[in-house]
C-alpha cells in the first residue's frame, strides 16, 4: 500500500472516529440503560458502526467525508447533551433547538470557550480529511463487503434477539408486531446519527400536530368563573403518577410497609375503588386532564385541557415535569398551555428521580401569584423500576440492579427483584408525596393536593404471568389505581361541605375522568351546565356511575 494511499485510509479512519464520538462518550460516561452492561456498551457501538460505516458501501469515500461535514452539526449537539446528561438526546431538547434564537445558541457557545476550542480543532481536522481524500479513491471490493456483511449480520442478530423477547411476552400476532416494532424503534432512535433523524422528524410532525392544536382550540372558552374571593393564598396541586397500582401501596392494606408516611399524614383522602379509564399513558391522560372519556375521545383535541378553565379562573397555571414529552404528544400538546412550564428529565432510560421537581415546586410556591394551580408529572414506577429511587430506599430486596438486559428484567424467573424493586419505586413516590404536602403546609394557603395514577402494571400476578400494562384486554391489576386528596386546614375552614363529600364518597365508584369535575369542584370554579354528578366533591355525585375503559385497539369495555 503506497504512502498516498495510507494518508487516504487514515483521514477516512479519523471520519468514522469523528463520527462514532457521540456513541463513545455515551459508552464511557452514560447512565443510560442502553449502555448498562459491558455486553450492551459491546452491542451498541457494534450498531453505530454498522450504521455509519453502511454510506461507505454506497459512496466514494469523498462524499462520506462531505457527509460527515454535514453532520458535524449534529456530533456537536449530541456529544454535548451527552457530556451534559449521559444520555442520548430527547426529542424535547431537539425541538428546544429547533425553536431557541441565535441570541440563545450563541451565549451557550461563548460561555463554553474551551468546547468551543475542541469543535473547531474537530471541525479542521474532518476538513483535512477530506481534502487529503481524491475523489478517485474507493474502498477495495472486499472491505465494502465486510461492511455490508457486518451491517446485515448485526441487524439479523437485533431482529432475532427483539423477536426473541416480543414473543416472550405475548402470544397475540398484533402485540408481537407491536412489541418488536417498538424494540427497533427505541434502539435506533438511542443510536448516532439514526436517533438524530428519527426525533427530528417526531419533531416536524409534533409541530404540525400542535400548530392544527392551537388552532382548533384557540377561541375555546370554557367560561369558568371563581364562585368566591378568598383573601388568601389558593394553591392547588394534582400530581399525575406513572404505572403505580392500587395493589401495592400499604395504605391499601399490601403486606409490605411501602406508605409509611402516607399512612401517618392527617387531613389525607384514600379513594378505595377508583379506576383508570385506559391503560396507557398516551390514553389515560387526556381521561384525567380534559372533559373527554371513553365515549367521546374527540373532545380531547377539541378543547383545552383543565389548565385553561383554571386560567379563565384567574389562576396561575404551572406544569413541572421528570418525563419526556414529545412535542405533538398529548403531554406536549397540553403542557405548552401553561402559564409556566418546566421538564427536569433527562431521559425514561436514565436515573433521573421524582425530587428533581421539588427546586421548583418550592419556587414556584413562593412567587407573588395569589392563586396557583400546579401539575406536577411525575417518572413514578414506570418501566425498569430499579432506575426511579436512589440506593437510599432499596428497601426491600433482593431488588434489580442498574444495566439488566430487558430479557431479564423481563424474566418470571426474576418476579422476586422484579416486584421488590417496583415496591421501592412506591416508597419513594410516597416520600415524593410527603414531600409535596409538607412544602404545602409550609406555605400556610388554602390548599390541596391531587394525586391520582395514569395506570397500573401487571406483576405476573395471573395465570398467564402477564407483565407490564398496555393488554388489549387489561386486567385488574393495570385499571385498579390509586388516588389520594391531602387538604390543609384553612382549606377545610373555608370549604367545610367539600371536604364532607370527599370523605363520605371515599368508598363509592370513581374513574379517572371524574378528575376534571371534581377538582374544579373542589376549587369553587363554576363552568355553564356544570355536571355536578361528575364531581365526587359534590353532594350531587353519581354513585353508580358506569365505568368503562378505552382499550389500546380502540374498544370501549364496561369495567364494572
Amino acid at each position: 500500500m503506497g504512502s498516498l494511499n495510507k494518508k487516504q485510509y487514515f483521514s477516512l479512519l479519523l471520519l468514522v472516529i469523528v463520527m462514532l464520538i457521540p456513541s463513545a462518550l455515551l459508552v464511557f460516561i452514560g447512565e443510560d440503560s442502553a449502555v448498562g452492561t459491558i455486553l450492551k456498551k459491546g452491542g451498541y457501538i457494534l450498531i453505530s458502526f454498522a450504521l455509519i460505516a453502511l454510506p461507505l458501501f454506497f459512496l466514494k469515500s469523498k462524499y462520506f467525508g462531505y457527509l460527515v461535514l454535514l453532520l458535524f452539526p449534529f456530533i456537536v449537539f449530541e456529544s454535548n447533551h451527552i457530556l451534559l446528561f449521559k444520555s442520548p438526546s430527547s426529542e424535547e431538547a431537539i425541538a428546544a433547538i429547533i425553536l431557541t434564537n441565535l441570541n440563545e445558541i450563541s451565549e451557550l457557545i461563548v460561555g463554553n470557550i474551551w468546547g468551543l476550542v475542541i469543535v473547531i480543532a474537530l471541525f479542521t481536522a474532518i476538513i483535512m480529511a477530506v481534502f487529503n481524500i481524491n475523489k478517485s479513491f474507493v474502498l477495495p471490493r472486499k472491505l465494502k463487503t465486510i461492511i455490508f456483511s457486518t451491517f446485515i449480520l448485526t441487524f439479523l442478530a437485533l431482529a432475532v434477539r427483539n423477536l426473541k423477547l416480543a414473543t416472550k411476552s405475548s402470544t397475540k400476532p398484533s402485540e408481537i408486531i407491536s412489541s418488536f416494532q417498538y424494540s427497533f424503534q427505541v434502539q435506533l432512535s438511542k443510536n448516532f446519527p439514526s436517533g438524530i433523524f428519527i426525533k427530528m422528524k417526531h419533531v416536524y410532525e409534533g409541530l404540525e400536530v400542535k400548530s392544527a392544536y392551537l388552532k382548533n382550540t384557540n377561541k375555546f372558552k370554557f367560561y369558568s368563573e371563581k364562585k368566591d374571593s378568598l383573601q388568601q393564598k389558593e394553591i392547588y396541586v394534582l400530581v399525575l403518577g406513572e404505572t403505580a397500582r392500587k395493589h401495592n401501596f400499604g395504605i391499601y392494606g399490601y403486606s409490605k410497609n411501602t406508605s409509611p408516611n402516607l399512612d401517618s399524614i392527617s387531613n389525607l383522602i384514600s379513594y378505595n375503588d377508583v379506576r383508570s379509564n385506559s391503560n396507557v399513558t398516551s390514553l389515560s391522560i387526556p381521561f384525567i386532564l380534559s372533559r373527554a372519556d371513553p365515549n367521546n375521545t374527540a373532545l380531547k383535541m377539541k378543547e383545552p385541557p383543565i389548565l385553561n378553565a383554571f386560567k379563565e379562573s384567574g389562576f396561575k397555571t404551572y406544569w413541572i415535569s421528570n418525563q419526556q414529552i414529545g412535542t405533538g404528544s398529548i403531554f406536549g400538546l397540553y403542557a405548552q398551555l401553561a402559564d409556566s412550564y418546566i421538564n427536569v428529565s433527562k431521559s425514561l432510560d436514565a436515573a433521573g428521580f421524582d425530587e428533581n421537581i421539588l427546586p421548583d415546586f418550592d419556587r414556584i410556591l413562593k412567587d407573588d401569584a395569589q392563586k396557583k394551580f400546579i401539575i406536577l408529572h411525575t417518572v413514578g414506577s414506570h418501566y425498569r423500576y430499579n432506575y426511579r429511587y436512589p440506593e437510599a430506599f432499596e428497601k426491600f430486596k433482593p431488588n434489580l440492579k442498574k444495566g439488566l438486559s430487558i430479557e431479564n428484567f423481563s424474566s418470571y424467573n426474576n418476579k422476586e427483584e422484579i416486584i421488590n424493586s417496583y415496591d421501592n419505586s412506591i416508597l419513594y413516590t410516597d416520600f415524593i408525596l410527603a414531600k409535596i404536602i409538607d412544602a404545602l403546609k409550609k406555605s400556610k394557603s388554602s390548599s390541596f393536593m391531587y394525586y391520582i395514577s395514569d395506570h397500573g402494571e401487571n406483576l405476573f400476578d395471573t395465570t398467564e404471568r402477564k407483565f407490564l400494562h398496555g393488554y388489549e384486554k387489561p386486567t385488574k391489576y393495570e385499571l385498579e389505581i390509586p388516588l389520594f386528596i391531602w387538604h390543609s386546614n384553612n382549606y377545610k375552614e373555608n370549604y367545610p361541605n367539600v371536604i364532607n363529600n370527599l370523605v363520605k364518597n371515599n368508598d363509592k365508584k370513581i374513574m379517572a375522568t371524574n378528575t376534571f369535575h371534581t377538582l374544579l369542584d373542589m376549587a369553587n370554579i363554576g363552568l355553564p351546565n356544570f355536571n355536578y354528578k361528575k364531581s365526587f366533591a359534590n353532594k350531587k355525585f353519581d354513585t353508580l356511575q358506569k365505568r368503562t375503559i378505552y382499550t389500546v385497539n380502540k374498544t370501549i369495555i364496561n369495567i364494572d
